[in-house]
Order: structure tokens, then C-alpha cells, then sequence
């Protein structure tokens, strides 16, 4: 017998010791190499925390048919829309920032490998305008300009000096400009996501670093040798995916037609109602990245070139959602979930001295995030076929040592807005593919050896019937 817990005077199936944890190798595919979950088109471009294809697959093949539409308003990377398009349906994919969707349009849509060869070689033949840097540290008069720069309150081309020594921004410039004037359409979208995985390399941020790390002693990669090994791979990537496609008695030609990408709000969608058969998605977790600053870099550039327009609405799980909140301290609005606001009880009772004003601000943006979840929970509820499934891949989270149970708490909301609990599957996360550890009581996450917990270690894959 499931457990229940009291809403409104209603009774709700939650998560439970009943839920299913697989034997491992089921669901938690280790035994996958990097090679095999980074396959074709996923591994055109680094993105935080995205989940492997085979997990995704697996549920297409499971809860659609060849010919439905599956649908992502988490697109984030692609992920969902490639597998969909392999295995034969048709693919609808949202997200509020536009360099998801850019990279998600280059992930998702193969090109005709003979046209992307010969966009390539008029590309490739332009190359040599641009000034070769070479390998190399920086300067002592380079690192002394950069550590002149207050990041925190630096406009946008102060920023971009900060990350990129002055040979570094003309040599990108160059290179930007040149894929602006001798591409466009898809195989344009294709070259955009080649340059935005090189910035790193060519820039001053931290190696292996998710978060925005200042590393002045890396040794940077020339842009131009980088933006050439990067789209020879890519070409690589695409020819597979083309091929794939073919090989499954399809035509990769007409993906495009099977492939609709758009930007939108996932609490405000302009899809009609029971559009998706089928509905796949890991939206972003309580305590989670902050994207805008993950993708900095791509956004500073892409910016600057009016290629992307300036982001101005506050993401669910970012820093501006909290600012949302009224003025004051007010911790009163509840979160949607007795189980989440229970947890965040528990976190009002460290709000003590020099933390009780960290401690609302914390709450605040907690609440928040659950707020906005409850209605991008309505509006998958209601873009969901009856009869049809929504799947959600979410992980709990820690903040100063209390456990924040998303996936009881979004359970919760979707009982509430009448879907059924079908199946909760608890998914060992690999320790190889951890996304990084935290600090259990701080609730940040961290590389340090100091660390003792991993950052999501297990995460739940959460399936619900629309009636």
C-alpha cells in the first residue's frame, strides 16, 4: 500500500520504499562508454548536467510510436529530439534561452554531408585571414590587465577582455565574421555551435570547469586550430547521424519537417492542448547550475554580433527568479508541496545571526522555483494527449544539509492537477558521469577532496499518466 500524505483534505500517492530500483545496469547504463553516450550529434557541444541518450531512448521506445509526436519544453541540448527523430517520430522542443536552441537546432537536424563539405571548404579557404595565435600562456602585462577587471560589475566588453586577452577577441572576431558572411540557415546554426565549444578553450576559464573559474596560468588554444579540429569532428558527428537515419529507412533530408524547435516559456506555452503524445524532460534541478553564467561566453559574443538578442527573462532555477519575490523577508508562500515546504521549515530554522539573511534569500528562491514549477507542471499537464505520458528526470537536492525532495514534491503538484502516478524508477547515477560533489552542508557544489557528497548520486525518472 503506497504512502499518502494529506492535501486539502484529499489523499495523494507519494513516493515510497515501493519505488522501483532496478538492478544495476538497467537503468543506470554504466556500463556505457563516453563515446557511446556522446554518439553522432551529442557530442557536438559541452552542456551541464544533460542526460544520456540511451535513458531517453528507451523511454520513446517505451511510452510512443513511430509517428508520434514527443515533446521537450526543457530542449536544453537536444538530447530528447535526437533520439526521437531516430527512432521514427516527430519532435516539438521549447526553451526560454535562446543558446539552448541554438544548439539544439545544430544537434537535432542533419545536413547532406556533400553540402556541409562544400560550406566547409569555402569556410575553411577564408581561415587563413585570420591571424594564427598559437598555443600559448598569457602575458604577465595580459594577466595584470585582467586582474584590473571587476568582473561583477564589468559591462559587456569588459567581460569579454576579461575572458579573452586582446589577440584572442580580434582573432574570434575574425572568425565569427567569417561564418556570418559564408554560411547561413542550418549549416550558419551549424557553424554558431562549432565556435561557441571553443570559447573556453581560448579563454581564461578554468579547464574541466562548469562554473565560471578564472584560470590565468591555462594555457589557451588557438582559435583558429581549434575551430578547425572542432568542425572536422562535428562533420564526422553528422555524417553518422545522416547515416543513421538512412540506415533506419528514413529520410534524413525531410528531418526538418519532423523537427519543430521554438522559443518559449515553458509556464506560458502557445501549444494548442493534448498536443504530445509524449512528453520527455529533466527540467532544472532546485539547487542547480546558473545557466545564464555557463554560457556567458557564447552569450557575450553571439550578443555583440546581434546573432542572439539580450536575455532578459529570469530562468526557473536561476538567481533571477528570486528576485521575483517581493521586498522584505517574507518566507510565508507556500511552495505548492507540503513535502517541500516541510523541508524548507527545516531550512527557516538555521536562520540564525549572520545567516538569517542567506537563509531568506534561500527559502525565497526555493519557493520560487517550486512556484514556477507548479505551473510549467500545469502547462505539461495540459499539452499532454489523455491517455498519454509525461516523463520527468529530476534529481533531489541538498542546501546546508537538508534534503530538498523535488521529486516527492513535483509528484505532489501532478496528482494535484489530476495525473496519475504511474511508475517512479530510482536511476543510480555512475560516479564516472556525476555531473560534480558538494559540500553537504553548504549545499554548493564543489571538485574540492574536502567535499562529502556527490551531487545528485541518484536520480528519479517520474512517470505520469494524463487520464
Amino acid at each position: 500500500m503506497a504512502q499518502k500524505v494529506h492535501l486539502t483534505g484529499e489523499s495523494y500517492p507519494l513516493l515510497n520504499s515501493q519505488e522501483e530500483t532496478l538492478e544495476p545496469g538497467d537503468w543506470s547504463f554504466a556500463h556505457l562508454t563516453r563515446e557511446e553516450t556522446l554518439w553522432g550529434p551529442h557530442g557536438y557541444h559541452r552542456y551541464p548536467a544533460k542526460f544520456i541518450p540511451q535513458l531517453v531512448r528507451r523511454l520513446i521506445e517505451i511510452y510512443s510510436a513511430p509517428g508520434e509526436l514527443v515533446g521537450d519544453p526543457f530542449v536544453g541540448s537536444g538530447t530528447t529530439g535526437i533520439e526521437a527523430l531516430r527512432s521514427g517520430r516527430r519532435f516539438w522542443g521549447a526553451d526560454i534561452s535562446q543558446i539552448a536552441l541554438l544548439i539544439s537546432r545544430a544537434k537535432c537536424r542533419p545536413l547532406a554531408p556533400s553540402d556541409l563539405l562544400v560550406a566547409w571548404a569555402e569556410l575553411e579557404g577564408q581561415l587563413g585571414t585570420v591571424s594564427r595565435i598559437g598555443r600559448r600562456h598569457l602575458t604577465q602585462s595580459e594577466i595584470e590587465a585582467i586582474g584590473a577587471i571587476d568582473s561583477a560589475h564589468a559591462g559587456a566588453e569588459e567581460r569579454l577582455a576579461y575572458w579573452f586577452p586582446l589577440p584572442y577577441r580580434e582573432s574570434l572576431a575574425l572568425l565569427l565574421q567569417l561564418i556570418l558572411l559564408y554560411s547561413e540557415g542550418d549549416i550558419r546554426t551549424f557553424f554558431l555551435c562549432g565556435f561557441s565549444n571553443i570559447l573556453r578553450r581560448c579563454s581564461t576559464w578554468l579547464s574541466g570547469s562548469t562554473k565560471a573559474q578564472k584560470d590565468v596560468n591555462k594555457v589557451l588554444g588557438d582559435p583558429v586550430e581549434e575551430f578547425r579540429r572542432q568542425v572536422r569532428d562535428m562533420l564526422k558527428r553528422n555524417r553518422l547521424y545522416w547515416q543513421d537515419i538512412e540506415q533506419r529507412g528514413l529520410d534524413p533530408a525531410a528531418t526538418g519537417n519532423r523537427c519543430h524547435i521554438d522559443h518559449e516559456d515553458v509556464r506560458r506555452l502557445s501549444l494548442p492542448d493534448a498536443s504530445l503524445d509524449l512528453l520527455v524532460t529533466s527540467p532544472p534541478y532546485a539547487t542547480c547550475y546558473e545557466y545564464k553564467e555557463i554560457h556567458q561566453l557564447t552569450q557575450l559574443w553571439f550578443e555583440r554580433y546581434g546573432i542572439i538578442s539580450p536575455a532578459e527573462e529570469a530562468l526557473i532555477g536561476s538567481k533571477g527568479v528570486s528576485r521575483l519575490a517581493s521586498s522584505g523577508h517574507s518566507t510565508s508562500h507556500p511552495s505548492g508541496s507540503t513535502s517541500v515546504d516541510a523541508a524548507l521549515g527545516e531550512l527557516m530554522l538555521l536562520a540564525e545571526g549572520s545567516l538569517t539573511q542567506t537563509v531568506y534569500r534561500e527559502v525565497r528562491a526555493l519557493q520560487h522555483y517550486f512556484q514556477d514549477m507548479s505551473l510549467a507542471m500545469s502547462e505539461m499537464a495540459r499539452v499532454t494527449m489523455p491517455g498519454k505520458h509525461l516523463v520527468l528526470i529530476v534529481g533531489d537536492s541538498y542546501r546546508r544539509g537538508i534534503t530538498i525532495p523535488t521529486s516527492q514534491g513535483l509528484c505532489e503538484m501532478a496528482v494535484q492537477l489530476g495525473l496519475e502516478v504511474e511508475r517512479t524508477i530510482v536511476r543510480k547515477v555512475p560516479a564516472r558521469v556525476l555531473v560534480a560533489t558538494r559540500d553537504k552542508k553548504s549545499g554548493r557544489f564543489s571538485s574540492t577532496a574536502q567535499s562529502d557528497v556527490r551531487a545528485y548520486p541518484e536520480e528519479y525518472v517520474l512517470v505520469f499518466k494524463r487520464p
